[in-house]
């Protein structure tokens, strides 16, 4: 199971102790991706619900027998942009509304649109201690009620770094244009 888990590639870059150092790195995360001890931060927070891998993850990180790679800036705002999508590509807003600030109430309304899936290809513009400034191209694949289309924007994001972690502003993803972010 180890070498399953080990597998995993880069969505395990962040462990336990990262997580539980930086109030979850990039912020919370499912049951699905297991707890630590602290108080239900996820064990790891860039493992989405969804994940096939997610189950075994958080057993393997309970039993303490790996940790992730120490907090990484650059890693972890663009993380934040990319949990965004995994939320919505698994169908959990909740896990999305982790990685954002200043999402509407309406946000996390079912029944709209879906993302059936996503390729993301960010890179960092500018980074402070604080902020930063992410470039990205989203080729999306939008579901809506059967029929699917595919969205190809490119935009920049600012990403924050908060008590709780980076966190994307809602407003730039909006501005996308793409259905599943309502205004």
């Amino acid at each position: 199971m180890l070498t399953a888990v080990a597998g995993a590639g880069t969505a395990l870059a962040q462990g336990a102790g990262a997580a539980a150092a930086n109030a979850a790195g990039a912020t919370g995360g499912s049951n699905a991706a297991g707890s630590d001890a602290a108080g239900g931060a996820p064990a790891f927070a860039d493992v989405p619900p969804c994940h096939w891998a997610a189950a075994a993850v958080a057993k393997v990180a309970r039993t303490g027998i790996f940790v992730g790679y120490p907090p990484d800036p650059r890693y972890l705002s663009v993380n934040a942009l990319r949990q965004v999508f995994e939320g919505l590509k698994c169908g959990d807003p909740a896990w999305s509304l982790r990685f954002l600030t200043g999402a509407p109430g309406t946000f996390a309304a079912t029944g709209g649109p879906t993302l059936s899936r996503f390729t993301l290809s960010p890179s960092v513009v500018s980074l402070s201690k604080t902020n930063a400034r992410l470039a990205f191209k989203l080729t999306a694949v939008i579901d809506a009620g059967g029929a699917q289309r595919t969205l190809v924007r490119q935009g920049s994001v600012t990403a924050t770094h908060t008590s709780a972690g980076w966190r994307v502003a809602y407003a730039d993803l909006a501005a996308l244009d793409l259905p599943v972010f309502p205004h």
